[in-house]
């Protein structure tokens, strides 16, 4: 039976490989699975890079993130230039279409808003925020509206997800309803989770994915 503290330490080996993490900046706490990531940063794309690495790692059930972003008071940038940054940003960016998005700053945190035909937009919209000095947070409230309703092809994702080295298709079963898909059944760690619903939102028509994939530990942890 695999201990808690050997789960702790790949954890703790995956947030080292990050090139922009720091050992001491992230403290990790493994109890039956669930991890707790906490400490403090600088950059919001630090917290990001070591949420995704423990979700790589085989056997994370769930993670509570208490990571916080804190900016030393001599290097706090102003709402005003953040959002300067971030409409400048999003001017020369040529995947994400001009005037679609709409961002508001607020003591650091940045809400964007708007409508985008495609998930993966949606995403690097929410990556240039979180690569901006100064943010602390975001909330990305972008909705999805496809501008061609075709119908959504069931058979299209289940290829997909078969060509995935991840995923074993007898464990995960597809429903589609419209534009709206919801992925259940079984996955082995939260990457595999994120990454089917990735998958899902790239393919032709949807507009919603509704993740009920579990993770599903092979075998119990030891205190």
């Amino acid at each position: 039976m695999r201990s808690n503290d050997i789960l702790q330490k790949e954890i703790q080996e995956a947030l080292k490989f990050e090139p922009l993490l720091h050992a001491a900046e992230i403290g990790v706490i493994v109890k039956k699975g669930v991890v707790t990531l906490t400490g403090n940063v600088d950059l919001l794309v630090k917290k990001t890079e070591a949420l995704h690495a423990a979700k790589r790692i085989k056997g994370v059930a769930a993670i509570v993130d208490e990571i916080q972003v804190i900016t030393e008071k001599s290097s706090v940038v102003s709402d005003q230039k953040i959002a300067e940054e971030l409409v400048t940003n999003f001017k020369e960016n040529h995947i994400i279409p001009k005037g679609s998005v709409t961002i508001t700053v607020e003591k650091g945190w940045v809400t964007l808003e708007g409508i985008l035909p495609w998930n993966f937009q949606r995403d690097i919209a929410k990556e240039l925020v979180e690569n901006q000095l100064g943010v602390i947070g975001v909330i990305n409230n972008i909705k999805l509206k496809r501008e061609l309703y075709d119908q959504v092809e069931k058979e299209l994702l289940e290829k997909a997800l078969q060509r995935h080295w991840a995923f074993d298709m007898d464990e995960i079963n597809i429903q589609v309803a419209g534009a709206t898909v919801q992925l259940s059944g079984t996955v082995g760690s939260l990457f595999q989770k994120e990454e089917a619903e990735r998958i899902a939102y790239k393919t032709p028509g949807i507009i919603k994915v509704v993740n009920h994939l579990k993770v599903n530990l092979e075998q119990p942890y030891l205190c």
